[in-house]
């Protein structure tokens, strides 16, 4: 597997719902060497709505039809495309994993290799499927319910992503979000590079770097739209940043609002 980027993220938060459309048609390329999965998650309120499938996302005709669907909305959402290392491609392997938690539905999408962090038996919610990225979700809810972390506690969630991340003997970059912000940690020895860009007023035209597709964003965008897109790899012609390792950037309402 020498020079295959395993696994790819990507994660929007903007203070509108907005369509994924450019995002997520630069990114579904990138399922063309990551072909074992994709799955979106989007979020309204409490609630949150996955779609996923085992297979490359290319090939996929949900995916073509979800990047066209003129009402597929969001504040926020989680995407990724598999090159599976634990697990057989399958829908309950396929990611992002989706836990109930405090009365919201939390959703998590991990690029890495991880080792258990806490016996089985510890996790007071436990995985249905083969990888250890559901296994991390599980951890990291079953952590933050027995220390009272709450979400806007964001040291709080840094500390136990880093103390994971430490003691796991793998590499774990990783997105999730409960419905009202975007927690995006990157690896702490830099694995396979996570990045971000920002959007709002004045709108440019956008190229993307996976395909011959060029979009004038001033007639995509509302003015008083913002947020940010975060990705393993940068997707457009914008200015992409790279994100620091072992660090927990949190994004809300198109806003940074915690940087560790």
């Amino acid at each position: 597997m020498s020079g295959v980027i395993m696994c790819e993220l990507l994660g929007l938060n903007f203070n509108q719902p907005v369509r994924p459309s450019l995002s997520f048609r630069g990114f579904r390329h990138r399922g063309k060497i990551n072909p074992h999965g994709w799955g979106i998650a989007r979020f309204d309120g409490h609630a949150c709505q996955v779609f996923k499938e085992p297979i490359r996302a290319p090939e996929s005709r949900l995916a073509t039809f979800l990047r066209d669907y003129e009402s597929f909305e969001s504040k926020i959402f989680i995407g990724h495309v598999r090159y599976a290392n634990r697990g057989l491609p399958s829908l309950q392997n396929t990611h992002p994993f989706v836990r109930t938690f405090r009365s919201r539905e939390v959703a998590l999408a991990h690029n890495g290799t991880v080792a258990p962090v806490m016996d089985g038996a510890a996790l007071k919610f436990h995985p249905t499927g083969e990888t250890d990225s559901e296994y991390l979700l599980c951890a990291l809810l079953t952590t933050m319910s027995g220390q009272r972390i709450a979400f806007t506690d964001y040291d709080g969630v840094q500390d136990v992503l880093l103390g994971f991340n430490r003691h796991c003997a793998g590499s774990m970059n990783l997105l999730f979000s409960e419905g009202i912000h975007l927690f995006v940690y990157r690896d702490r020895g830099g694995y396979n590079g996570l990045c971000v860009t920002e959007r709002n007023a004045p709108f440019d035209r956008v190229s993307l770097r996976d395909e011959d597709w060029e979009v004038d964003l001033a007639y995509e965008k509302r003015l008083d739209q913002r947020g940010f897109v975060v990705a393993t790899r940068p997707l457009t012609s914008e200015q992409w940043t790279d994100l620091r390792p072992g660090s927990l950037t949190v994004f809300r309402d198109g806003d940074c609002v915690f940087r560790g």
